[in-house]
């Protein structure tokens, strides 16, 4: 059965697995409501400090369901509407997760897994990963992709992306932003598990503090942004995180 995995180490690191055996992991309604559930509980468990984005099996995720997807065509307007809001309302709580966010990538990231990707804050595929939008040929329209993008994209990247159909490997989704670093195959444990320690020697507080900001600053102009800057640099000024980490240093 598909459905959303967390295991937990001693050091506040979990890890959310995509779960959908025979389907490549592939995002069924059930997984959809858990990745959301499982967002938020860790979101608001103090022990969590990162969170790893990976998927059972040596997959990422192919993208939706289809058989979920096709059953949802000749479905009432009322479960039409609650599975779409249950899309957008999962969609916040991976994009809004204050903590560190990684996806580990393996083999596939199609349609909406490439889409979970962008929303993640720091992603690391293998090489030969799939990413793409495939299902435009299968006649879906694939909506919720375009503001997504064109968070990480520019737009004539984005529209040869959706519109042509084509599936395009990590090094190339790492020029578009999607990707954060690709590693060669069989290095990914080790890439995955360099990346954990950086985000552990940062202090738990100003990792949040950041990941607030950068979200709360992206509708603001450049000005804008430079101003709420100031006004948070000063509110925070005397944190007793940041009085402890200066002091250590001077001491150092």
């Amino acid at each position: 059965m598909s459905g959303i995995e967390i295991t937990r180490d001693a050091n506040g690191v979990a890890t959310v697995w995509l779960s959908n055996p025979g389907r490549l992991n592939a995002l069924s309604n059930r997984m959809i409501h858990g990745l959301k559930a499982a967002m938020d509980e860790l979101a608001a468990d103090g022990a969590c400090r990162v969170a790893v984005l990976r998927g059972k099996d040596g997959v990422f995720c192919a993208g939706r369901d289809l058989k979920d997807l096709g059953a949802l065509q000749d479905a009432p307007p009322a479960e039409i509407d609650a599975m779409y809001d249950a899309l957008e309302a999962m969609h916040w709580s991976v994009q809004n997760f204050p903590k560190p966010l990684i996806a580990a990538v393996e083999r596939y990231a199609l349609g909406i897994a490439t889409m979970i990707v962008a929303w993640t804050d720091i992603s690391i595929a293998e090489q030969s990963v799939k990413f793409g939008f495939p299902e435009v040929r299968k006649g879906i329209t694939p909506y919720g992709a375009i503001p997504t993008l064109r968070r990480v994209m520019k737009l004539r990247a984005m529209m040869d992306l959706i519109l042509s159909g084509r599936t395009i490997e990590a090094p190339e989704a790492r020029e578009y932003g999607l990707v954060s670093r690709v590693v060669a195959p069989g290095t990914l444990e080790a890439s995955l598990a360099g990346v954990v320690e950086e985000l552990l020697a940062g202090k738990p507080g100003a990792l949040e503090k950041i990941k607030r900001f950068a979200l709360d600053s992206e509708t603001l102009s450049q000005r804008e942004a430079a101003a709420f800057a100031t006004r948070l640099a000063k509110a925070g000024t005397g944190d007793p995180e940041a009085k402890s980490g200066i002091g250590g240093f001077l001491k150092s």
